[in-house]
């Protein structure tokens, strides 16, 4: 057992490689996509013109910052979209999140509209079809801004700096100015006009199931918060409200945050239990698999549709439930393992936390956006090169039971990978809450899209920098395979 996990602390050597920038060329590296799509290179600001919001903080505003977190009471909600009522909403953007938070909105009784760039309206790009086929008024940033009461960010976050930067002389004064991820602000430190009110709505959650869960009556949990800096009038806290009970996300439960709470803990989360363990976990066992003689098109089946059924246990029941799914030998070995993964692995996330806290991390993932996302595709390029990635799911049927039963060892990362996530949040003054919605609750999202996409092409891929390095595991927990299970493809 210790040999898998010296596999998976080679993870922890090469990512912390990467951030020292001293990864020799020609090593296997993998990463590729967030959550959140990103786009072509565009106009950012040069490195030497980004400030990092939190570092500019005194250390007890930091604190402050990081610890703001409160499930709000639904009666908070009670006045609805009222503070959004006869304001005209633009939306920027019309990617799955931009078109999905929109429908959204306008079946909720908002006032909708969307401005792209007049080259995307010129050349009928997907974001334009997107709006104009849903029946919403498009226009060009001059045509629509400076009517706007409220203007929704929803760009892919590389592009946050130029778009703020061209839509915010066109902002009348005392406008709202909204985004759905704060990272512009705290890790760029965009520095907005002093009469405009600055929110945050984030759903946690793909913009498809935004729409879908909505529809279906409910909606999805969601973070709002207000910029300390910007909220000139006071009304930044009735707006973001408005605007989540607007998308539906009153309706699954809402924490009052902050700016600093969301980004820190959204980096933490991904580049460590939601890309990082799925990731390297798939692209690991995988190789032991086939290597101990288990069919590949078995192998590619239990691991891309595993994490799913494995995490939908722990949305359902937490760890505990997840593990309850387990016989009780096999709890015991679980156990065992993500005890021993968490020792080898600890290191690593607090790493990663100290890394994320400082800004480090952010300043290299901007580096290489600087850079023409050089070191991104070159990883993607070698994502999509892995046995796990080229091996298709092979023509076999698996039964709910048997994901468990064969798969201890997958069981075991999400354990530990969960729990250090949320331990290493806690650990620096962020509220249980707040730690828990990046690290157990985004963890069945992330494989869903795993069961979909795989781990390449914007399957679990971080283009916010989540590392992985490739290496041999030499001996395997993984539950041996009933022979009979190991049908061809």
């Amino acid at each position: 057992m210790r040999s898998i996990v010296l596999a998976l602390a080679m993870f922890a050597a090469g990512a912390a490689a990467f951030q020292r920038g001293a990864l020799p060329a020609g090593r296997p590296v993998l990463a590729a996509s967030s959550r959140r799509a990103r786009a072509a290179p565009a106009v950012t600001m040069a490195t030497a013109e980004r400030v990092n919001y939190y570092n500019t903080l005194s250390q007890a505003q930091k604190l402050d910052q990081l610890a703001r977190c409160r499930f709000m009471d639904r009666s908070e909600f009670a006045d609805g979209i009222s503070a959004l009522d006869g304001k005209k909403v633009v939306i920027v953007g019309c990617g799955a999140q931009g078109l999905n938070q929109g429908l959204n909105m306008r079946d909720s009784g908002c006032d909708v509209s969307y401005a792209l760039r007049q080259s995307a309206i010129d050349a009928k790009r997907q974001s334009y079809l997107n709006a104009q086929e849903n029946g919403f008024e498009v226009g060009t940033y001059e045509d629509l801004i400076p009517g706007a009461d409220v203007v929704l960010n929803l760009t892919p976050d590389k592009q946050h700096t130029s778009v703020v930067s061209a839509i915010m002389p066109l902002m009348k004064k005392g406008a709202t100015l909204a985004y759905s991820h704060g990272f512009n602000i705290v890790e760029e430190g965009m520095q907005v006009r002093e009469d405009l009110t600055v929110i945050m709505v984030a759903p946690k959650c793909p913009g498809t199931e935004v729409r879908e869960e909505y529809k279906r009556g409910f909606g999805v949990p969601t973070l709002i918060a207000v910029h300390p800096v910007n909220d000139p009038k006071g009304e930044g806290l009735a707006q973001a409200k408005a605007y989540a009970a607007a998308t539906g996300g009153d309706r699954a439960g809402v924490l009052e945050s902050s700016f600093v709470a969301e980004v820190k803990s959204d980096l933490m989360g991904e580049q460590t239990i939601l890309c990082g363990m799925l990731q390297t976990g798939a692209v690991l066992n995988f190789d032991k698999m086939v290597a101990k003689g288990i069919d590949p098109g078995y192998a590619s089946k239990l691991i891309q549709f595993g994490w799913e059924t494995i995490t939908e246990a722990l949305k359902h029941g937490g760890i505990t439930g997840m593990m309850d799914r387990l016989d009780n030998p096999s709890k015991i070995k679980a156990f065992d393992l993500s005890e021993e993964l968490k020792e080898i692995m600890r290191p690593l996330y607090k790493k990663h936390q100290d890394d994320i806290i400082t800004g480090h991390f952010s300043s290299t993932m901007m580096a290489d956006w600087d850079n023409d996302d050089e070191n991104l595709l070159k990883w993607r390029a070698e994502t999509a090169e892995t046995n796990f990635e080229k091996e298709p799911a092979g023509d076999v049927d698996i039964p709910e039971q048997e994901y468990f039963d064969n798969a201890v060892l997958m069981v075991a990362m999400v354990k530990a990978g969960v729990e250090l996530a949320f331990e290493a949040m806690v650990d620096v003054g962020m509220k249980p809450e707040s730690a828990y919605y990046e690290s157990l609750h985004e963890t069945p999202l992330i494989a869903n899209t795993i069961a979909r996409k795989k781990v390449g092409g914007r399957g679990c891929s971080c283009s916010s920098g989540g590392v992985l390095v490739q290496h041999p595991l030499p001996s395997s927990p993984l539950r041996c395979v009933r022979p009979e299970s190991r049908r061809a493809h």
